[in-house]
């Protein structure tokens, strides 16, 4: 079996040196090479754009499922396989993330959801389920009731917003 040896200098100044059966070095040339392929993340000491941050990627996403208009926070599509109360449980996920609001008073969320598309009676037997769920939290009484989504909350909003931002 014949051994073979082989030098490299890239003009970046990487070096590659590799010594065995001519298959082994060709596929490690290869290898070598591709790294300093142009558009390659991994160049090693070329400039390329930082990959976008979590922070940004969820904004984005949010952008594609929400709009803000007359100071509500609404859905930009309604879905004709969401219903009122899985659209109120993104508006509470949105609002959260987007916006850092930690809980909505159920006369602005009630706007939202309709403004949004859908039309819930009334939005404390509509939310019931998504309480005693543990998805949501709701604080107060009557006209002054308000609600705050748990994280087990922005998880199945979060679920339902992929699905509507997928049809979009």
């Amino acid at each position: 079996m014949t051994n073979f040896k082989l030098r490299l200098k890239h003009p970046s100044g990487a070096e590659f040196e590799a010594e065995g059966p001519a298959e082994f070095i060709l596929t490690e040339k290869t290898s070598f090479l591709k790294a300093f392929e142009p558009g390659r993340k991994d160049t090693p000491g070329a400039v390329t754009n930082t990959p976008k941050s979590e922070a940004e990627q969820s904004a984005v996403f949010w952008d594609r499922v929400i709009v803000k208009k007359n100071d509500l926070t609404i859905l930009k599509i309604k879905s004709p396989g969401m219903t009122a109360r899985e659209a109120a449980l993104v508006l509470l996920a949105a609002s959260k993330i987007r916006e850092g609001r930690q809980e909505i008073s159920a006369i602005t969320l009630s706007k939202a959801v309709k403004a949004s598309g859908y039309a819930p009676a009334r939005l404390d037997r509509l939310l019931a389920a998504e309480v005693k769920a543990g998805r949501i939290n709701a604080s107060g009484a009557k006209r002054n009731c308000a609600y705050a989504i748990t994280d087990s909350g922005i998880e199945a909003a979060w679920f339902t917003a992929r699905r509507l931002a997928g049809n979009q």
